[in-house]
C-alpha cells in the first residue's frame, strides 16, 4: 500500500500578528513540486478571500512574489513554501460589513 503524498505549506497573516518565524502551516496532498497557486487557494484553511504572496530567491535576496496564473507552480525557498497573506477584506471590517448589510436590509424592508 503506497502512501499519498503530501507537503505542508507554511504561511502567516501579519495583521494577525502572527510571527514569520514561527508559522502556521497546513497540508495540500500533492509533492511540493506540483502544487499551484490554484491548488494553495482551494485548500487554505481560512475562510474569506485573500491575497497569496510566495517567499522566493531572486539575485540572493528574499522577495514576496505575487502569482498572476492560477495554474502556474509556486516557488519554494529552500525547499519550503512559504506564504505572506493578506485579507482582501480586513478582519477588523467583516463583522462591521455584515452589520452594515444586515441594517441595510432591515432598512429596505421597512
Amino acid at each position: 500500500m503506497s502512501e499519498k503524498p503530501f507537503s505542508l505549506v507554511y504561511y502567516y497573516i501579519p495583521e494577525d500578528r502572527d510571527d514569520l518565524t514561527m508559522p502556521n502551516a497546513f497540508a495540500v496532498s500533492k509533492l511540493a513540486e506540483e502544487i499551484t497557486l490554484a491548488d494553495i487557494e482551494q485548500t487554505f484553511p481560512l475562510q474569506g478571500e485573500y491575497i497569496f504572496r510566495f517567499k522566493y530567491k531572486y539575485n540572493g535576496a528574499s522577495v514576496w512574489l505575487d502569482l498572476a496564473n492560477r495554474k502556474c507552480k509556486v516557488p519554494k525557498v529552500d525547499g519550503r513554501i512559504i506564504l505572506k497573506v493578506t485579507r482582501k477584506v480586513p478582519k477588523y471590517l467583516e463583522s462591521s460589513v455584515a452589520e452594515v448589510s444586515t441594517a441595510n436590509i432591515d432598512n429596505f424592508l421597512s
